[in-house]
């Protein structure tokens, strides 16, 4: 209407959303490993996971797996779109012959063993579901799978189990590019994350801090302030940076997550961690 004369700015809120987007968006120079971690049950890895895969996948538009690397059953595909199979990292491990030429393999194929989480443009792959299998996911079977991954790819997101001296736990905090350290507002989860930094720094991990960013959840609608400040304060001083996620009841069902019922602050919350992810890649 001004015919140009008028050329309004962003506000501030504006500006760092598209900034966030940008950062989501960035180019690697090759695949790159995040790894969600936390020994304590309850502490929001899956559905940090699955909300990672939704913000990567939406904002990158694919490319992006979410890989449940739990010693036996983890939620990851009880919590993720159900597929057409029921396939899982064993069956996938049982039939790696299959990708060996390089050449030849295809992303196509892998349909066979992940699953499409639909609008959300990322897919899952979900850990054994077999009830009679009781063998384990050995250090060299992460490698395996991992190495495969990252040949289709750009993003790979790893939901680990609870057993820090399981192998495939301990090969995928090798192999990570960036640690995760998902936590609720609550005391048992917030300071066995602390816990498990603690162990990883006694266990040689080097420069932990640079590669380790903090995501804490509050788990329900009101929380405690000073001990939710208290945690903030704490894994800002053992980690990269803080990010605070709030109370969403379209995840605490325990069923498939609602993409598409995720709240606004929800969505943004995780675009910004999102953001400070890629940034540390």
């Amino acid at each position: 209407m001004s015919g140009g004369l008028v050329r309004p700015r962003m506000g501030a809120a504006e500006l760092s959303f598209h900034q966030d987007r940008q950062a989501v968006q960035k180019d690697f120079p090759g695949p790159r490993t995040i790894a969600f971690v936390n020994p304590k049950g309850g502490a929001a890895k899956t559905t940090g996971v699955l909300a990672a895969g939704y913000t990567f996948g939406t904002v990158r538009g694919g490319g992006v797996v979410a890989w449940d690397n739990n010693e036996t059953r983890g939620t990851l595909g009880i919590r993720g779109q159900r597929g057409d199979h029921r396939n899982t990292t064993r069956e996938l491990l049982e039939d790696l012959g299959r990708f060996s030429d390089v050449y030849q393999a295809r992303i196509g194929d892998l349909g066979a063993f992940v699953r499409a989480q639909g609008d959300a443009h990322f897919d899952v792959l979900a850990s054994d579901e077999r009830a009679d299998v009781t063998g384990i996911i050995h250090a060299s079977d992460f490698g395996d799978v991992h190495a495969l991954l990252q040949r289709f790819y750009r993003v790979v997101l790893v939901d680990t189990g609870n057993n820090m001296r399981a192998e495939n736990w301990l090969a995928a905090a090798e192999a990570a590019d960036l640690l995760v350290v998902t936590s609720t507002v609550r005391e048992d989860t917030g300071y066995s994350g602390l816990w498990m930094l603690d162990a990883l720094q006694d266990a040689g991990h080097a420069d932990l801090k640079r590669r380790t960013i903090t995501v804490l959840s509050d788990p329900s609608p009101k929380v405690d302030r000073g001990l939710a400040e208290d945690l903030v304060s704490v894994y800002e001083q053992r980690t990269r940076s803080v990010h605070r996620v709030p109370y969403d009841a379209a995840l605490v069902s325990g069923s498939v997550v609602p993409y598409g019922k995720l709240s606004e602050a929800t969505r943004r919350s995780w675009l910004s961690a999102c953001a400070a992810m890629a940034q540390a890649l």
